[in-house]
């Protein structure tokens, strides 16, 4: 009886061995793959980096100022891009330094533009990362008839990243569009409305007075 027993002991005793050892082994190989707090930050550091290009981006179009487009791109770049509802304005496949004129003049045809970005999603790699950003694009155009025109795009901004010493800047970008909505523009601008008080599309907005880029 007493042998039975030293047995069951030592067998309890070895499954309990047993049982620690492989959550320690656990725990080392999940060590392993841990981030250090500074290995943390500097992810975080490089996502945000790698935003505000997005934003800058956007900020571009916008204002029209091709000089803040052109920073956000590496000179190799390429820009694959076509506008379903302006296809003509806009449409290229090619470097993007020298797409840049060619969307300032498009943007400069238009009466108004907002892009809206969000939904921001990074995947970093060492020096370089993919990004996909959702885009709300309004735009508001004149016919031939001088009746402006809404058009309203939903889609998503397609990146890769680079990053060159300690800067974050465009590889290349592709863009697609979910879906589209056009009528005629209802904005109303009173009359006692100060011009001061309205967006501008150029450096002459007021947002150049508190960003200078």
């Amino acid at each position: 009886m007493k042998s039975l027993l030293k047995k069951i002991n030592l067998l309890i005793g070895l499954l309990v061995l047993s049982m620690s050892f492989s959550t320690l082994q656990a725990d080392i190989t999940k060590g392993t793959n841990m981030k250090t707090t500074e290995e943390k930050i500097s992810e975080l550091w490089d996502k945000q980096e790698i935003t505000e290009v997005i934003y800058k981006f956007a900020r571009a179009l916008d204002r029209v100022d091709g000089d803040l487009m052109k920073s956000t791109y590496w000179e190799e770049a390429i820009e694959e891009h076509q506008d379903p509802i302006f296809p003509d304005l806009f449409a290229w496949n090619d470097n993007a330094h020298a797409f840049v004129p060619i969307a300032m003049k498009g943007f400069e045809a238009l009466e108004i533009s907002q892009h809206r970005i969000s939904n921001v999603l990074i995947e970093l790699d060492g020096d370089t990362a993919k990004a996909e950003a959702y885009v709300y694009a309004y735009h508001v155009a004149k016919d031939e008839e001088g009746i402006e025109h809404e058009g309203i795009l939903g889609g998503r901004h397609l990146f890769n990243f680079v990053k060159k010493g300690d800067v974050w800047k465009i590889q290349h970008r592709n863009t697609l569009f979910d879906w589209n909505r056009n009528n005629k523009a209802t904005a109303i601008w009173s009359e006692k409305f100060e011009d001061k008080y309205r967006g501008q599309r150029n450096k002459t907005d007021d947002s150049y007075n508190y960003l200078k880029r």
